[in-house]
């Protein structure tokens, strides 16, 4: 049975290892790992570890934005994970201006509660505020 949150995980691992032309046995070899540990990972019988995960990454020798994206599917924060925001770079300013502690606390407050309530906003059009909570 699976793990909550594993498919993803293994979905993708399964993706990236096919991707990159390698059977699991050689994944597995190459990251230290027993061929079976591989096979449940990208089953979604068990869940990887930080280590694991950089160790598959290694061995598969992934971009740092490969990386990050594996690290997230396993539920974790890349080390830098602003390369997950490639793709929406005024998130990636938002962010940066919300960290930059040259910016006065209150106006990173008011940014803080703007976001929160376009994210109230957009929950309620999209009929999931009850499933999705921002910590605000």
């Amino acid at each position: 049975m699976p793990i909550h949150g594993s498919t993803e995980f293994g979905a993708l691992l399964k993706k990236t290892r096919e991707k990159s032309g390698i059977s699991q046995t050689k994944l597995s070899e190459q990251a230290g790992f027993d061929h079976s540990y591989v096979s449940r990972l990208e089953s979604g019988a068990r869940m990887p570890t930080r280590e694991a995960v950089r160790r598959l990454g290694e061995a598969l020798e992934l971009e740092q934005q490969q990386l990050g994206s594996l690290l997230a599917a396993a539920g974790f924060l890349p080390r830098d994970f602003s390369s997950l925001l490639e793709g929406e770079p005024a998130v990636g300013e938002i962010l940066d201006l919300l960290m930059d502690e040259t910016i006065p606390s209150e106006y990173r407050d008011y940014m803080r509660q703007t976001l929160s309530l376009l994210a109230k906003q957009a929950r309620f059009v999209t009929g999931t505020a009850d499933s999705i909570r921002l910590v605000s």
